[in-house]
């Protein structure tokens, strides 16, 4: 650190401190309350403590230039290739078989999805098996929200198990290097904690767990994929429709879908009577269930509605494709309205239908303001997964629409064993290893070089790279020493309750800050709490590692929980109520093995 100023801080804190403290402060209002990117946010954090002084240049951009960092963004460009190549299809379009209960698909899931998210990024994993999980409980007549849940929480698990399972065992490798730890975090290293994690989570996920699930199927629904939308769709000249009575239309019947008002002009006909005639230029407005909406567009003549950002796209049924997206929680469309956002012009997709917590919104859709976790029903050109299949604005649920070559796909699988297995074995570097299998899976066509040019989250690589800034803040100004002299006191009850401290105050800012800022933030706490009891800096690490990836209790705190949270029609609070205990499960098996596997 710049000066050494970190090392001869008073408990007291200075001008600088304060200062610090104030911008961090800031920093947490604006990241809860989701004003701008968690990137953003985090980046302009560090300009601010860069420009006054806090922390020099070197600091502020020793993250950029961070091997943890360049591996991360490596990452993504393999599991692009691993997910495009179909190779994720190959692995896990067995995996529910023959299932015919929730526990026994959860039992068939779980374990493949920690071991999969130890090698991988998680988030495209459970992308694609969220639709794979709905069908499959719409043919047993089960609520999708007893899977996708667990589901989640699974690949969490399984990512905390690996140095590249999560960015923040990354992080906190680079941290320790910054920080002059000699013996970098090894590729397994968390394992030793995670993986008995990861076994007794799966256990409370198939029994304890299970009780806690919601089931949000009302009684009278008939399908267990059964959310509801509302859907505005406009009568064109040449539909079938066109002078007809609602009920001689077809359209007083439908299987899951309800006519809930006809929109003509400036007038509403509510309630639709069955002998209302329907006209050129109406609106429909139905409510019901997504899964239903296909069959109505394909009617010749019937289109969704414009979102009021531009007009409606001039493409026959077999033109059209229907998608679900989730906004997640670093899209720059939160906030904005379909209008505000272009959304039309901007995607070449039309807005049929919102969904969001559990429940459908019925209002304009254009007037809708989105926010992360919302579940969106887009009606758009085909190619609209190959064009933003890796946007950051959006998640595409499901699988890609191409299925892929088996021999791409294996090629695929095995670039990525022959990466893990350099990374294990230390033969060349963690960054080295992983920019050779980008190499070769774009030498080997399992990835196209224009995908890999947008599978990098740009977002993410910039908040990993300002942690360290963050990080380096916090050790100048004076806070981590003052947050240590708190835990100090823990101390004298032994090192032990020093380090459940640094394991909860991170557990809790990891629920509502990102795992990358919560990680940064207690990381410099961490090694000044060790340096006041006299330990070893390096569990304390490891409880900053683990506690930072494991978010259970919001469906905020990790991209994961996000993803499920909209198709899986859940509550705020569900999250709560299952991913609490498991998160004192983690924690105490974390107190029990990192005393274990590692001298304090």
């Amino acid at each position: 650190m710049s000066g050494g100023r970190a090392t001869n801080v008073a408990m007291s804190l200075g001008p600088e401190g304060w200062f610090t403290l104030v911008c961090l402060g800031t920093m947490f209002v604006l990241l809860v309350k989701e004003v701008f990117g968690p990137d953003l946010v985090v980046g302009g954090t560090v300009v601010v403590l860069w420009l006054t002084g806090v922390i020099d240049e070197t600091e502020a951009t020793r993250g950029f230039a961070s091997a943890q960092v360049l591996t991360v963004a490596l990452l993504f460009v393999v599991a692009a290739a691993l997910r495009d190549s179909g190779a994720l299809r190959l692995v896990t379009g067995r995996l529910l078989g023959s299932a015919a209960t929730p526990t026994t698909a959860l039992a068939r899931l779980l374990g493949p999805t920690v071991a999969l998210s130890a090698f991988m990024n998680n988030t495209p994993l459970v992308a694609m098996l969220t639709p794979a999980i709905r069908n499959w409980a719409k043919r047993r007549r089960v609520p999708p929200s007893r899977l996708l849940m667990p589901i989640s929480f699974a690949a969490i698990l399984g990512g905390a198990c690996t140095l590249i399972g999560t960015s923040t065992n990354l992080l906190v490798g680079g941290l320790m290097e910054a920080a002059g730890i000699k013996e970098p975090l090894g590729m397994f290293e968390t394992g030793l904690v995670a993986l008995p994690a990861a076994v007794v989570g799966t256990i409370y996920l198939l029994t304890i767990g299970q009780k806690l699930l919601p089931d949000r199927r009302a009684p009278d629904q008939e399908l267990a994929d059964n959310r509801e939308f509302s859907v505005r769709l406009t009568v064109q000249a040449g539909c079938s429709f066109i002078g007809k009575e609602v009920e001689t239309a077809g359209l007083r019947h439908l299987e899951g879908l309800f006519l809930f008002e006809i929109v003509r002009g400036q007038d509403s006909l509510l309630p639709v009577r069955p002998t209302d005639r329907i006209r050129e230029g109406d609106e429909l407005v139905f409510v019901g269930v997504g899964a239903t909406v296909a069959e109505l567009l394909s009617t010749p003549g019937l289109v969704p509605s414009p979102s009021e950002d531009g007009p409606a796209p001039a493409k026959t049924a077999a033109q059209r494709t229907l998608h679900e997206i989730v906004i997640p929680e670093r899209s720059p469309l939160i906030g904005l309205n379909l209008r505000e956002a272009s959304f039309r012009r901007r995607y070449d997709a039309a807005v049929v239908a919102v969904h969001r917590g559990g429940h459908r919104l019925i209002q304009k859709l254009g007037d809708v303001t989105l926010r992360s976790g919302d579940t969106l029903l887009v009606e758009a050109a085909r190619g609209f997964r190959a064009t933003f299949g890796t946007s950051q604005d959006f998640l595409i649920l499901g699988l890609p629409t191409q299925v892929g070559d088996t021999h791409r796909a294996w090629r695929s699988i095995l670039v990525m064993v022959g990466m893990v297995g350099l990374m294990a074995t230390g033969l060349i570097s963690t960054l080295a290893a992983s920019a050779a299998a980008v190499l070769l899976m774009l030498g080997s066509g399992c990835l196209r070089l224009a995908r890999a040019r947008t599978a990098v989250d740009v977002s993410v690589v910039v908040l990993l790279a300002s942690s360290f800034g963050l990080a380096a803040a916090v050790q100048n100004s004076g806070l981590a020493k003052l947050l240590a002299g708190a835990m100090a006191h823990l101390g004298a009850f032994g090192p032990v309750v020093a380090l459940a401290g640094i394991y909860l105050l991170t557990a809790v800012l990891t629920e509502v800050l990102s795992n990358a800022a919560s990680a940064a933030l207690t990381f410099p706490v961490a090694l000044a709490t060790a340096a006041e009891t006299g330990a070893d800096p390096r569990p304390f690490c490891i409880a900053v590692a683990i506690a930072a990836s494991m978010s259970f209790a919001t469906p905020i705190g990790y991209q994961t929980n996000l993803l499920v949270y909209g198709p899986g029609g859940y509550k705020f609070t569900d999250f709560t109520r299952v991913g609490l205990p498991l998160a004192v499960l983690v924690f105490l098996v974390s107190m029990v093995c990192i005393p274990w596997f590692w001298t304090l």
